[in-house]
C-alpha cells in the first residue's frame, strides 16, 4: 500500500470518528488512544486486522492533535 493510500484511509477513518462521538475537554484522550493501542496489540496476536487497527490508532492521534491545535487557536484569539 503506498503512502497516499494509507493517508487517505486514515483521513476517511478520521472523518468517520466525528460521526461516532464528541471529542471535547471532558474526553479522556489518553484512554481513547490507549484503547486503540490495545486493539493494535490484540490484532498482533491474531484478534483483528492489524492494518485496520493501525489506521484507527493513527486517526485518533490526529484527532487529538486537531483538538490541541483548536485549543491553542482559541487561546491566541482570546489574547
Amino acid at each position: 500500500m503506498n503512502q497516499m493510500l494509507i493517508i487517505n484511509r486514515i483521513l476517511r477513518e478520521r472523518s468517520r470518528q466525528d460521526k461516532l462521538h464528541i471529542w471535547d475537554a471532558d474526553t479522556n484522550k489518553m484512554a481513547v488512544l490507549a484503547e486503540e493501542l490495545g486493539e493494535v496489540a490484540a490484532a498482533m496476536q491474531g484478534q483483528g486486522i492489524l492494518q485496520d487497527e493501525l489506521v484507527q490508532l493513527a486517526a485518533v492521534a490526529i484527532r487529538w492533535l486537531e483538538y490541541e491545535q483548536s485549543i491553542l487557536q482559541e487561546q491566541s484569539m482570546a489574547e
